[in-house]
Parts: structure tokens; sequence; C-alpha cells
């Protein structure tokens, strides 16, 4: 396990050796640090910024686990997230594209379970979507994803912030607090005391981007007959032709993602009714309850 202060100096020296660049492009210099998946043409499009992966000494210097805000951290997807997740100036190709920093996030991480999970091979000794999920949305990543959204939002409401000192003051309080910040602001979520008051709400917009996702995704775009039949839920779970992906799908990876928001955030276990449709509510909800703890 990596030790956050020396990441922190790493960090520190970089800032410092460009000096007068925003957050925005140290976020991205910092990517080509991570992972080589990280520098693809796909991150290109997605941040707006041409980084390469850099070789040699300094090689995968950052695509690390390590200890932030009392949980362990995926921090090369930290990295990598962040640099979606800030704004910066001016207009790029990528603020001209339908993708989002949910969609080199959470969002991204759920689809590309989903897409992973209906690509294997018959052939081959298949894994369930539950252990696809566990694998590919593990708690670190869902860590990452969450530390990227609260830190990004310091950075892009203090200009003057750079990168080390919003990670410092993101790890100065507890990840159970931050965890109720992501909820909120980016869910409007009503949380009182312990509980999720909407949960139906929440759900659904995790859906609603995470169908986004894969609809954006090429590797995912001849699997998909409709929107309708990828995001709209059957009057029964699991009723649907699970030979193509589908809205219980969709459902699986939210709720998986919602039991690490729910158990990290210190939060009661959810039993809800979902919509039959993100983003539709006079469609109603489905008639049955799911659960997550």
């Amino acid at each position: 396990m990596a030790d956050l202060t020396e990441v922190l100096k790493f960090i520190e020296k970089l800032e410092k050796d460009n000096l007068g660049q925003s957050a925005y492009e140290i976020a991205n210099k910092l990517r080509g640090y991570t992972k080589p998946q990280y520098t693809t043409k796909l991150w290109t499009l997605a941040t707006g910024y041409d980084q390469k992966y850099i070789q040699g000494e300094l090689q995968g210097k950052l695509g690390l686990e390590l200890v932030l805000s009392g949980e362990k951290i995926d921090f090369g997807h930290f990295i990598a997230s962040l640099s979606d997740q800030i704004n910066q100036q001016g207009i790029r190709k990528s603020d001209l594209t339908s993708w989002t920093g949910d969609h080199t996030s959470w969002a991204g991480d759920i689809g590309s379970a989903i897409v992973f999970y209906h690509s294997q091979p018959l052939s081959a000794t298949r894994i369930t979507l539950d252990e696809a999920l566990k694998r590919l949305v593990s708690d670190a990543d869902c860590s990452a994803d969450v530390a990227a959204y609260v830190i990004g939002n310091i950075l892009n409401c203090d200009r003057k912030a750079t990168i080390s000192q919003a990670i410092k003051q993101y790890d100065a309080t507890g990840y159970a607090t931050h965890i109720k910040t992501f909820l909120t602001k980016r869910f409007g979520a009503n949380i009182l005391g312990n509980q999720i008051q909407n949960p139906h709400t929440v759900e659904a917009e995790i859906r609603r981007a995470v169908s986004t996702y894969i609809r954006l995704s090429g590797t995912a775009s001849d699997i998909y007959k409709s929107v309708k039949n990828l995001v709209k839920l059957q009057p029964k779970l699991g009723s649907e032709n699970n030979n193509f992906p589908n809205a219980s799908d969709l459902l699986t990876g939210s709720v998986h993602f919602l039991s690490h928001l729910v158990k990290f955030g210190g939060l009661d276990g959810l039993h809800f009714q979902p919509y039959q449709v993100p983003g539709v509510s006079w469609l109603g909800k489905v008639d049955y309850f799911v659960n997550s703890q």
C-alpha cells in the first residue's frame, strides 16, 4: 500500500514545475502517470486533453492503491476520473459530446461491468453480473469515484486551490461525510438522520447515467436495440429476456453502487420501489421492492 505523503510530494512538485497552469491542466498531466488505459483516445475525447502515458522511471507512479479519508482507494482511477471532473476554460470538442464526468467515473464503471458480462463468449466459463460488478466496481473504485467528484467540486468552486491542497482537505474529513455530500450534490438525495428519503429518484438518476454511457460506448452499440428496452423495467424483476442487457441489468448495477454508498456512508438500508423509467416519474413505479444494504 502506497503512502499518501509520498504521493502528495510528487503532485506538489509537478504543480511547482508547472506553476501558472490550471488544476484542469495539472490533473490531466497527472493522468499520464497512472495506467495506459487512462491515456487512450477515448480519454482525450472525454477530457479534451491529449495526455500520453509516461514511460521510464516514473511509469505508473500514480497507478496504485492507498488510504484516503480513511478508506482504501484506487488512486490511479481517482486521478483519471478527476481529470474529467474539473471545469476547463473555453470550449473544447469534449464539450460538444454527450460524455460527462459521470461516464469516466461511476457510470462508466457500472456500464463497463454490464457490457463485459454480456460480451463473454458462450463457450467460456461465464461469471455472473454480480461477480462482474464486484470485480469492476469494487469498493476501492467507488471510493475513487466519490473522491473525484467531491475534490473536483472543491476545485471548481475555488479556482485558486491546487489539487494537492484539495486532496489534503478531503483527507481531513471522514469518508461517510463525503458520501453524503456526493449523494446530495450529485443526485439530489434528501437525507434525514441516517435515511435517504428519496431513494427512488437517486436510483433513477444512476440508472439513467449508466444507460447513457452504454449507448455511447462503441463496444455496446450493437447490443442494445432501443432506449425503451434498455431503461424500462418490467412488472416483475427478472422477467425480461436475459440474452441482451436490459433495465434489470441497470437496476442491478445501480443497487450495487448504492450498497457501497449506504454501507460506507453509515446510512440505513434502502427498501423502495424504483421508477419504471428513470426521469419519467409519471409512468409510475414497479410493483416490487428492491433492497440495498
